[in-house]
C-alpha cells in the first residue's frame, strides 16, 4: 500500500474515533467543543433552507474526489485505485495529505479537511446547470458558470456564506456546494457545451424571441408561396391575345374593348358521320383534344336551320361556344351567364342573344353562349333510330348539347375567370322553352344555380316516343330511308330538302278553329323519350321542389306576328273586328267580350293574340311555384313591345332614343344584373300578394296581369299557347 493510501486511512480512522468519542463522552468533551457551541447553538436557532433532492450524502457513495475509500474497493490493490482515479485527483490529494501534515490535527482543522474532502467526493464528471462565480476568497458561489458537481446538493445559510455540515444519527450529512476544490487548485477547464449552454442562459429572452419571429416568417412565406398562385391575370400577349387553359387543352382569345373573348372553342365531340343524331359526348378522351394551343379567334358556324326568310343555314361540326370575360384569373370568380337563344326550335339561332367582351366588362360578368343542335338534327324521334340505339330512344340531341355545354362550364369557367357555383342559364323564346324543360332534369342536376325565362313556351312535350315516331313517317318516306344507316349516308343538304314544311313553325296569329281537331296531329320537336325527359314537364314543375331560382316574364307583345311589327303595317277598326270574329273567339261567341276588353286597334289586337299565345301560359307556369316572380315588359320601342325588347334591353342593343325608353332600359338591366349577382328580384313583393312585375319606365309589382284570368277561364289559356 503506498503512502497515500496509508495516510487516507489513518484519516478516516481517526475521523471515525473522534465521532465515536463524541456520541459516547459528549458530557466529557464540553470543554473541547466550548469554543464552538455558540456558533452551533446559532445554526440550530437560524432556519434552514429545505434540503433538495441528491442534498444527503449517502455512506458507502462512490464519489471521485473524496478521501473515503468505496467499500468495494478496499480490497483492491494500489495499482487498480491509481488506474481509476485520474491525474488531477491523484495531485489534489497529495496536497491535502500535505496540509493535513503540516497542520495541528484540531477539530476545526480537521472539520475543514472532512469538508474539502467531501467536496471532493461529489464532484462528478457531470457539469451542473448552475452558474456559479467565485467570491474574493476564491470560493467559488452560484451564480457564474464555471465547473460544478451534482446540483441540488446542499443546505444554505441565510447569514454566512460558510459551509455548515450537520450530522444526523444515521450517519448521514447534510452538505454545501460552496465549493468543489480546496483552496488554490485551479478549477476544471469549463467544457464547450457548458459554455453554450451559460450564454443561452444569459440570453434567454434574445434566445426564445429569435426562434418565434423566424418562426413567424417562415408562416407567411409559407402561405404566399402555397397559397392560390393562379391569383394573377394571364399575361396578354403582344397586346392582342390571352391564354386560357381547359380540360381539353390550352386555348388563346383575343382582346377586346378591354376585355377578352374566346369564340369557336369545342365543348363536345362533332357530330358527324356515325355520331349524327346520338346524344352530344363531351370532350372526354385525349384523341379529341389538341396539343398545342388552340386559337379561339373567330366564331364557329352554326347548326343548321331556318331563317325566317325560309333559307336554310348552317353546319353539323357545330359544337363550339363562345365565352367574354372582363378578366381571366382565378382570384374573386364573377357569376356566369349561359344564353341560350332561338326564336323557333327550327331556327333563329341565336337571334338577339349575342353577347360580346364590351358586355362583360360593362356588367362585370361572363358570359357563355353554345351552339346547339336544331330542328332536324336536333330532335328527330324515329323508329331506325331507336332501334339502333341501346337503350332504344331518340329525339332530344339539342337538349343534350345544352347539357355538355353546362358540364364544359362547371369544369371550365374557373380558368376563364367566372364561378361554377354562380351560373344563370338564360332561356329566350325557343331557348326559353329548352331551359323549361331543363329545370327538374337530374342530368341537369347542379351545373346551374338560377334561371332566367324569357319568353318562352308553355307547351311542354307531352308525347310519348312512339307517338312521336309515328310522326316522324312523313318525313322517312320523303328521305327514303329505313335504317339508321340509310339515315346517316344522306347528306345534311339531302336530308335538310326533306323536311316537311308544317314542322317549320312560322308567325301565328290568334286560335283557328281547325286547331280544335288538328292539335293532336301536330308536330312537336319535344319528346318524352325517356333518356332525358322521362315525364311531363308540366308534372315536374307541379311535384318537385326545385333547388334553383326561377325567374320568367315575357313582353306586351311577344306573340306579335312579324308582319306586324314592321313600321308599314296600319290597321283600322273594321279589319280588326273581322280578325277577331273569323278566328276561334268569333266561333265560340267570345269576340264581343273580346273586342270590349282590348280595343279594335292594331295595339289591342297584338295585345289579344300575345296573351294568349304568350304571357298568360306563361303565368299559368309560373303560379306552379309561391317562389317564381314573373314580369311583362309592357314600354313600347318604337310602337310596340316586340318579343326580343326584354332581352335586347337586358343586353344593351336596345337603341333608347325617348328618356322613357332609356329609363325602361335601366330598369330592365337593374332587374336582371341584382338576380344574377344576388339571385332574389328586389322589387318582388315579399308577402307574395303582388306576384306580377309591370316593367315599364319603372318596376311596379301588381297582383295580377290583367284578361289572364278571362282566357283562362274559357278554357283558352294554356290549350292554344305557342308549341316552340
Amino acid at each position: 500500500m503506498s503512502q497515500g493510501d496509508q495516510e487516507k486511512s489513518m484519516d478516516k480512522k481517526e475521523i471515525a474515533e473522534e465521532e465515536r468519542e463524541k456520541m459516547l463522552n459528549a458530557e466529557n468533551t464540553k470543554h473541547t467543543v466550548a469554543s464552538t457551541a455558540p456558533d452551533a447553538e446559532s445554526e440550530d436557532q437560524k432556519p434552514k433552507k429545505k434540503i433538495p433532492i441528491g442534498g444527503i450524502k449517502m455512506p458507502g457513495f462512490c464519489r471521485t474526489k473524496s478521501k473515503e475509500p468505496c467499500k468495494d474497493d478496499e480490497g483492491k490493490s494500489a495499482e487498480a485505485g491509481e488506474g481509476d482515479t485520474t491525474e488531477k485527483n491523484a495531485k489534489e490529494n497529495e496536497q491535502n495529505v500535505t496540509s493535513e501534515k503540516t497542520n495541528t490535527p484540531s477539530k476545526d482543522a480537521k472539520e475543514k479537511e472532512g469538508r474539502k474532502g467531501i467536496l471532493d467526493a461529489i464532484k462528478l464528471p457531470l457539469v451542473s446547470v448552475f452558474p456559479r462565480k467565485k467570491n474574493k476568497e476564491g470560493e467559488v458561489e452560484l451564480g457564474t458558470t464555471g465547473t460544478a458537481g451534482l446540483a441540488s446538493v446542499e443546505t444554505l445559510d441565510d447569514t454566512t456564506g460558510e459551509q455548515n455540515p450537520i450530522g444526523n444519527e444515521d450517519g448521514m450529512e447534510t452538505i454545501r456546494l460552496d465549493g468543489d476544490a480546496p483552496d488554490g487548485i485551479e478549477s476544471p477547464k469549463q467544457h464547450f457545451l457548458v459554455a453554450c449552454i451559460s450564454a443561452a442562459r444569459r440570453n434567454m429572452f434574445v434566445l426564445v424571441a429569435t426562434p418565434c419571429i423566424l418562426i413567424s416568417v417562415v408562416i407567411i412565406i409559407c402561405i404566399a408561396c402555397v397559397g392560390p398562385r393562379k391569383g394573377a391575370s394571364q399575361l396578354v400577349k403582344d397586346g392582342n391575345f390571352v391564354g386560357a387553359v381547359t380540360s381539353c387543352g390550352p386555348v388563346q382569345g383575343v382582346t377586346e374593348d378591354g376585355a377578352f373573348a374566346f369564340r369557336g372553342i369545342p365543348y363536345a365531340v362533332p357530330p358527324l358521320e356515325n355520331r349524327r343524331w346520338q346524344p352530344a359526348e363531351p370532350l372526354r378522351k385525349i384523341e379529341y383534344c389538341w396539343p398545342n394551343i388552340y386559337q379561339a379567334h373567330n366564331s364557329s358556324e352554326v347548326c343548321w336551320q331556318w331563317e325566317a326568310s325560309g333559307r336554310w343555314i348552317g353546319t353539323e361540326d357545330c359544337l363550339y361556344l363562345d365565352v367574354f370575360t372582363p378578366k381571366v384569373r382565378y382570384d374573386t370568380p364573377l357569376p356566369v351567364v349561359v344564353m341560350i337563344g332561338a326564336e323557333t326550335l327550327s331556327g333563329g339561332s341565336p337571334g338577339v342573344m349575342q353577347p360580346s367582351a364590351k358586355l362583360a366588362r360593362v356588367r362585370d360578368m361572363v358570359f357563355v353562349r353554345p351552339n346547339f343542335r336544331l330542328g332536324i338534327f336536333g330532335f328527330l324521334a324515329a323508329e331506325p333510330l331507336s332501334r339502333a340505339t341501346h337503350l332504344p330512344t331518340s329525339g332530344n340531341y339539342g337538349l343534350s348539347d345544352i347539357i355538355a355545354a353546362l358540364q364544359w362550364v362547371h369544369l371550365n369557367i374557373e380558368n376563364f375567370g367566372g364561378n361554377k357555383s354562380s351560373v344563370t342559364l338564360w332561356g329566350h323564346r325557343a331557348g326559353g322553352t329548352l331551359v323549361t324543360t331543363l329545370v327538374g332534369i337530374r342530368r341537369a342536376k347542379d351545373l346551374f344555380q338560377r334561371v332566367w325565362i324569357s319568353s318562352g313556351s308553355a307547351i311542354f312535350p307531352g308525347k310519348e316516343l312512339d307517338a312521336s315516331e309515328k310522326l316522324s313517317a312523313q318525313f322517312l318516306n320523303s328521305i327514303r330511308c329505313n335504317d339508321a344507316a340509310c339515315l346517316r349516308s344522306k347528306s345534311a343538304e339531302e336530308i335538310m330538302d326533306s323536311v316537311p314544311e308544317t314542322w317549320h313553325v312560322g308567325d301565328v296569329g290568334l286560335p283557328e278553329p281547325r286547331e280544335t281537331t288538328s292539335r293532336d296531329r301536330r308536330h312537336e320537336w319535344l319528346v318524352l323519350d325517356g333518356a332525358i325527359l322521362q315525364g311531363p314537364v308540366g308534372e315536374i314543375w307541379a311535384r318537385e321542389e326545385f333547388s334553383v331560382k326561377i325567374v320568367m316574364g315575357t313582353t306586351a307583345h311577344a306573340g306579335a306576328p312579324l308582319k306586324y311589327l314592321t313600321s308599314n303595317t296600319t290597321l283600322n277598326s273594321t279589319q280588326v273586328e273581322k280578325i277577331v270574329r273569323e278566328s276561334l273567339l268569333g266561333t265560340t261567341g267570345m269576340a264581343d267580350e273580346a273586342l270590349r276588353r282590348y280595343n279594335a286597334t292594331l295595339e289591342g289586337l297584338l295585345s289579344m293574340i300575345s296573351d294568349i299565345r304568350v304571357v298568360c301560359p306563361l303565368l299559368t307556369v309560373a303560379r306552379m311555384k309561391t317562389n317564381i316572380s314573373f314580369y311583362v315588359a309592357t314600354q313600347p320601342r318604337g310602337q310596340f313591345a316586340d318579343p326580343d325588347s326584354d332581352a335586347a334591353g337586358i343586353l344593351g342593343s336596345y337603341a333608347a332614343r325617348t328618356p322613357a325608353e332609356k329609363r325602361h332600359v335601366s330598369a330592365m338591366q337593374q332587374l336582371f344584373n341584382h338576380y344574377v349577382w344576388h339571385g332574389e328580384v328586389a322589387q318582388a313583393d315579399r308577402n307574395g300578394v303582388k306576384r306580377v312585375l309591370i316593367v315599364g319606365q319603372d318596376t311596379l309589382p301588381d297582383r295580377d296581369y290583367p284578361n289572364c284570368d278571362f282566357w283562362i277561364g274559357k278554357d283558352i289559356v294554356p290549350t292554344y299557347g305557342r308549341v316552340d
